[in-house]
């Protein structure tokens, strides 16, 4: 199998690294310089994808927030229906399941303020919940975080004019190549210690001390107004207020409210209990486990030298003993707070799917995003899983390796 793991190996690093398919010959007759033995079959761009096809699949640890990319779709109209549409589609693809049954599992939505996914009439969150009543959706924290600042910034004079200074400072220098060599030469020449001075010229501006002083407190008080406004879309819905407990460090302490979550918890609980009895929950016991689970935490709590527990702490310890309650901490942490990591996603389709490689396939853009996310690094990567795959997949005359015992 040695050759085969040459091979893989030499195909995982390409998809890792955002090589194109055809590198492939050339780092296989690289190799051959070495010395070592990758034969004559399978050197082909074609059989480079071919071996990319062959990934495998990971799971994920209870109480630990996990992100997976699940696939590349791509969609003619930005409309609310295709794009409802794609996701489903997405969704059957890499989960392996029927609509149907994604909906009974959906729980949660997360997108940015755009009106096509937010809309309250016909929005894709709207739709979706027209789908599963009981889908929590959220406008992503990040999102409502610049909204917010923007907000202010352009509402203030004094911002407004340090940000097209700063502007038209950069830009100056930007398009020309002539005043950025100037502005060397002359920090060269000048040897820049006192930053109070540049070439004798003093640092400092004529300004009305006082006026400064008002502007930026009304940047303040209008950025944390922006910011209240902003972060507390969410904030007066009951549901989003009782998923406070999530935040351990926020637990009082023991003496203080022993009743702590308890009105929480059931509200939770009977909001989501249709979709946790489909997956056996028993609610009518989570309002008990909620006791013996505060128990857990606080002995985590308790514990010297003091740390501050993580959920993934609770679920080693209450797993047996809270089985039930623990599943519906477990669905509140799968709600997704911000979309931070689909706009990583975008940029990383930019980066593969560039101008030279416009014709890639959405399936094949699908594996190399996987890859690129989820894959181990080239140094750490076993290709024996995916060589048992391919070997697997189809019929095929592996005369490479039965030649010798050794391959």
């Amino acid at each position: 199998m040695s050759r085969l793991a040459v091979l893989f190996r030499n195909a995982h690093a390409i998809a890792k690294a955002g090589r194109p398919f055809s590198d492939m010959e050339w780092m296989c007759a690289l190799d051959e310089k070495k010395g070592l033995d990758v034969g004559a079959l399978y050197r082909t761009d074609k059989k480079c994808c071919e071996s990319i096809l062959q990934k495998s699949s990971g799971q994920a640890v209870k109480g630990v927030v996990s992100v997976h990319f699940l696939a590349y779709v791509n969609i003619t109209r930005g409309t609310a229906d295709h794009i409802l549409n794609a996701i489903v589609l997405a969704l059957e693809k890499g989960l392996q399941m029927t609509k149907q049954t994604i909906f009974t599992k959906l729980v949660g939505c997360g997108s940015d303020g755009a009106s096509v996914m937010t809309g309250c009439k016909s929005g894709v969150s709207t739709r979706l919940k027209g789908e599963q009543p009981l889908l929590f959706t959220l406008h992503c924290m990040a999102h409502r975080l610049e909204l917010g600042f923007k907000g202010i910034i352009g509402a203030n004079s004094f911002m407004s004019t340090f940000t097209e200074l700063l502007f038209a400072i950069y830009n100056f220098y930007h398009s020309s190549a002539l005043n950025r060599e100037n502005l060397k030469s002359s920090c060269a020449a000048a040897a820049l210690k006192d930053e109070s001075s540049f070439m004798g010229v003093p640092l400092s501006g004529k300004y009305d001390a006082v006026q400064l002083k008002a502007d930026m407190k009304c940047l303040v008080d209008g950025l944390t107004a922006q910011l209240e406004v902003r972060l507390g879309e969410n904030g007066s819905d009951e549901i989003t207020s009782a998923m406070h407990f999530l935040s351990l460090h926020s637990w009082p302490h023991q003496t203080e409210d022993a009743t702590f979550g308890n009105q929480d918890v059931a509200l939770l609980q009977r909001h989501f209990g249709p979709i946790l009895e489909n997956c056996g929950v028993d609610a009518s016991v989570a309002q008990t486990e909620w006791d013996l689970l505060k128990d857990v935490v606080y002995s985590l709590k308790a514990k010297v030298p003091p740390k501050e527990p993580q959920w993934v702490d609770v679920f080693k310890k209450a797993q047996d003993s809270c089985p039930n309650v623990l599943q519906l901490v477990d669905l509140l942490l799968s709600l997704p707070a911000s979309s931070a990591d689909c706009e990583r996603g975008f940029s990383l389709t930019k980066v593969i799917k560039s101008v030279w490689r416009s014709r890639l396939r959405d399936t094949m853009v699908t594996d190399l995003m996987t890859i690129q996310q989820h894959s181990p690094e080239i140094a750490d990567f076993d290709p024996t899983p995916s060589i048992l795959r391919w070997k697997g997949s189809c019929k095929r005359r592996l005369s490479l390796c039965s030649k010798s015992s050794s391959e």
